[in-house]
């Protein structure tokens, strides 16, 4: 190894690549939540035969709010909460 690099910490380096894949989960997550609000949403509209899309954009704005929620409670934990 050379002398003017510095050492790497492994402990660091897998806590961030552990960060990292916590939080871009977190997109496919919401993604996958709005699509099953959709997806109910537009069955209820059909099923009931409603005139608009009233349960599609509830269930997606339900959906999407239970996730920003989600996703505050998790970015507002603190280190030592986590296992």
């Amino acid at each position: 190894m050379a002398a003017d690099q510095p050492e790497i910490d492994p402990k660091k380096v897998r806590k961030s690549v552990n960060t990292y894949l916590k939080y871009s989960g977190l997109a496919f997550q919401m993604a996958g939540l709005v699509a099953l609000g959709i997806f109910l949403g537009q069955w209820l509209d059909k099923k009931l035969n409603t005139p608009k899309p009233f349960f599609t954009i509830a269930l997606v704005c339900l959906f999407f709010a239970g996730f920003m929620y989600r996703l505050y409670i998790d970015l507002t934990k603190k280190p030592e909460d986590e296992k």
